[in-house]
């Protein structure tokens, strides 16, 4: 058999690992019930699955050529954008909701947090700012 496409392989690989890791922590811990049974036959059936399509000449051929349309690779362009603008408000919201529920109740742990999510809403400006730039040089 041969593997044609080795990243879809690969995570299903991943997949069936993680369901048999999941079967193997409850049987060890003597939790099993019937969501990590569910857990365990979706992991199970979706990495079969990739690897099956893998494994399938025309299925990668037809998987690559999906990877490859243009409409979406715009999709995913734009969903990756716009879920980075979301993250970035949210993290602003709860960085100033932080910080004034912290000097209001004088709980020095909300401020903490506060001045973690602004540290992580710089970065995101900056990572922001640099790529900007750079795609700015390339054009």
């Amino acid at each position: 058999m041969k593997i044609y496409n080795k990243k879809v392989f690969a995570s299903g690989i991943f997949m069936v690992a993680l369901g048999v890791l999941n079967l193997m922590a409850d049987g060890i811990n003597h939790t099993v019930d019937a969501n990590g049974l569910v857990l365990a036959a979706a992991l199970f059936l979706f990495g079969f699955g990739a690897i099956m399509r893998s494994l399938s000449k025309q299925m990668a051929r037809e998987d690559k050529l999906e990877q490859l349309d243009e409409r979406n690779r715009l999709i995913a362009l734009k969903s990756k954008s716009r879920s980075f603008q979301l993250t970035q408000g949210i993290i602003f919201a709860l960085m100033l909701i932080l910080l004034v529920m912290g000097k209001l109740s004088g709980y020095e742990g909300f401020v903490a947090m506060g001045t973690g999510l602004a540290f992580a809403f710089a970065i995101s400006m900056f990572t922001e700012l640099f790529t900007y730039l750079y795609y700015e040089s390339k054009n």
